[in-house]
């Protein structure tokens, strides 16, 4: 079955929320190619850009992600289930690493 972008972006809220964190929807009227989405979890922020299975980000979203991590913000690109399932378990590990358990 050929996953959507829409069917991966659920996919993402579903696991940020039963994992006790937040996930908002980013958007910036004034300034277009800004990731999809905002994780917070577990002392942890990352912007996230969403994808069609095998598309990757355009010039100005490649160049929104760049400037995030200039600012050492975290960013992600994710467009499979799989790729949301490595996020949220790398995240759950920091998590874990930053509050000592």
């Amino acid at each position: 079955m050929m996953q959507l972008e829409n069917d991966v972006e659920k996919r993402l809220i579903n696991k940020v929320k039963a994992l006790g964190g937040i996930t908002f929807k980013f958007t910036s009227p004034s300034t277009k190619g800004v990731p999809d989405r905002i994780i917070i979890y577990g002392g942890q922020t990352v912007f996230v850009e969403l994808k069609r299975p095998g598309k990757e980000p355009n010039a100005l979203q490649r160049y929104w992600l760049k400037e995030l991590e200039y600012q050492k913000i975290s960013t992600a690109v994710v467009s499979t289930f799989y790729e949301v399932d490595e996020l949220m378990a790398d995240l759950q590990k920091r998590g874990d690493y930053l509050h000592g358990s």
